[in-house]
């Protein structure tokens, strides 16, 4: 079966949702934005920060 991901605005429409879902017997599952970034993706960006950070330091000319 298909997807569908929510983009609820506030807390009474995210809670209206999981009742209609909850109602109906429909299965869903949470997903946080902060949790789908692994060890591995994280120390990635770390690490595109630092080289900018340093590729901002040479000199112009």
């Amino acid at each position: 079966m298909e997807s569908i991901i929510v983009h609820t605005k506030n807390a009474t429409e995210l809670q209206a949702v999981k009742t209609v879902l909850k109602d109906m017997n429909i299965e869903f599952e949470k997903f946080h934005k902060n949790t789908f970034h692994n060890k591995k993706t994280v120390q990635k960006m770390q690490d595109k920060k630092v080289e900018k950070i340093v590729n901002k330091s040479k000199p112009k000319g």
